[in-house]
């Protein structure tokens, strides 16, 4: 049996959250290239993300076995801060991965630490 080519068709959305990790989102996939429905086959996802319009080279945030989201920390993916950011994803059925979706585009949010507050010197009195 040879293995038919995915049609991936996703909507990517990056959404802030309060604990500062970020949420890409998208429509499953559910049929093949030629219109073959996946049926009740697993689907599971890769997800990417590159600083480059051409995706090259693409850096995997993960996957996504069980749903169509996948959760991300822009401090552990080593994004740079400010940077334009384009990601993608494939999908994987029985083995076959589809090409990659549509790129989404999305700025880095330029997030600093507040600097110290109550910046003193510390003396240690002595005893007597």
């Amino acid at each position: 049996m040879y293995a038919k080519r995915l049609a991936l068709a996703l909507i990517l959305l990056a959404v802030s959250s309060p604990v500062m990790a970020e949420m890409l989102i998208w429509d499953a996939v559910t049929t093949y290239t030629d219109g073959t429905p996946v049926g009740t086959s697993r689907v599971m996802y890769r997800v990417f993300w590159s600083e480059s319009m051409s995706m090259i080279p693409l850096t995997e945030i993960g996957t996504a076995s069980r749903g169509t989201k996948r959760k991300f920390h822009v401090a552990h993916e080593s994004m740079p801060r400010g940077a334009t950011i384009y990601f993608t994803a494939r999908a994987i059925v029985e083995g076959a991965e589809s090409a990659n979706a549509a790129p989404l585009t999305w700025t880095v949010p330029k997030r600093n630490p507040s600097a110290p507050g109550n910046f003193r010197r510390y003396q240690k009195e002595e005893t007597k």
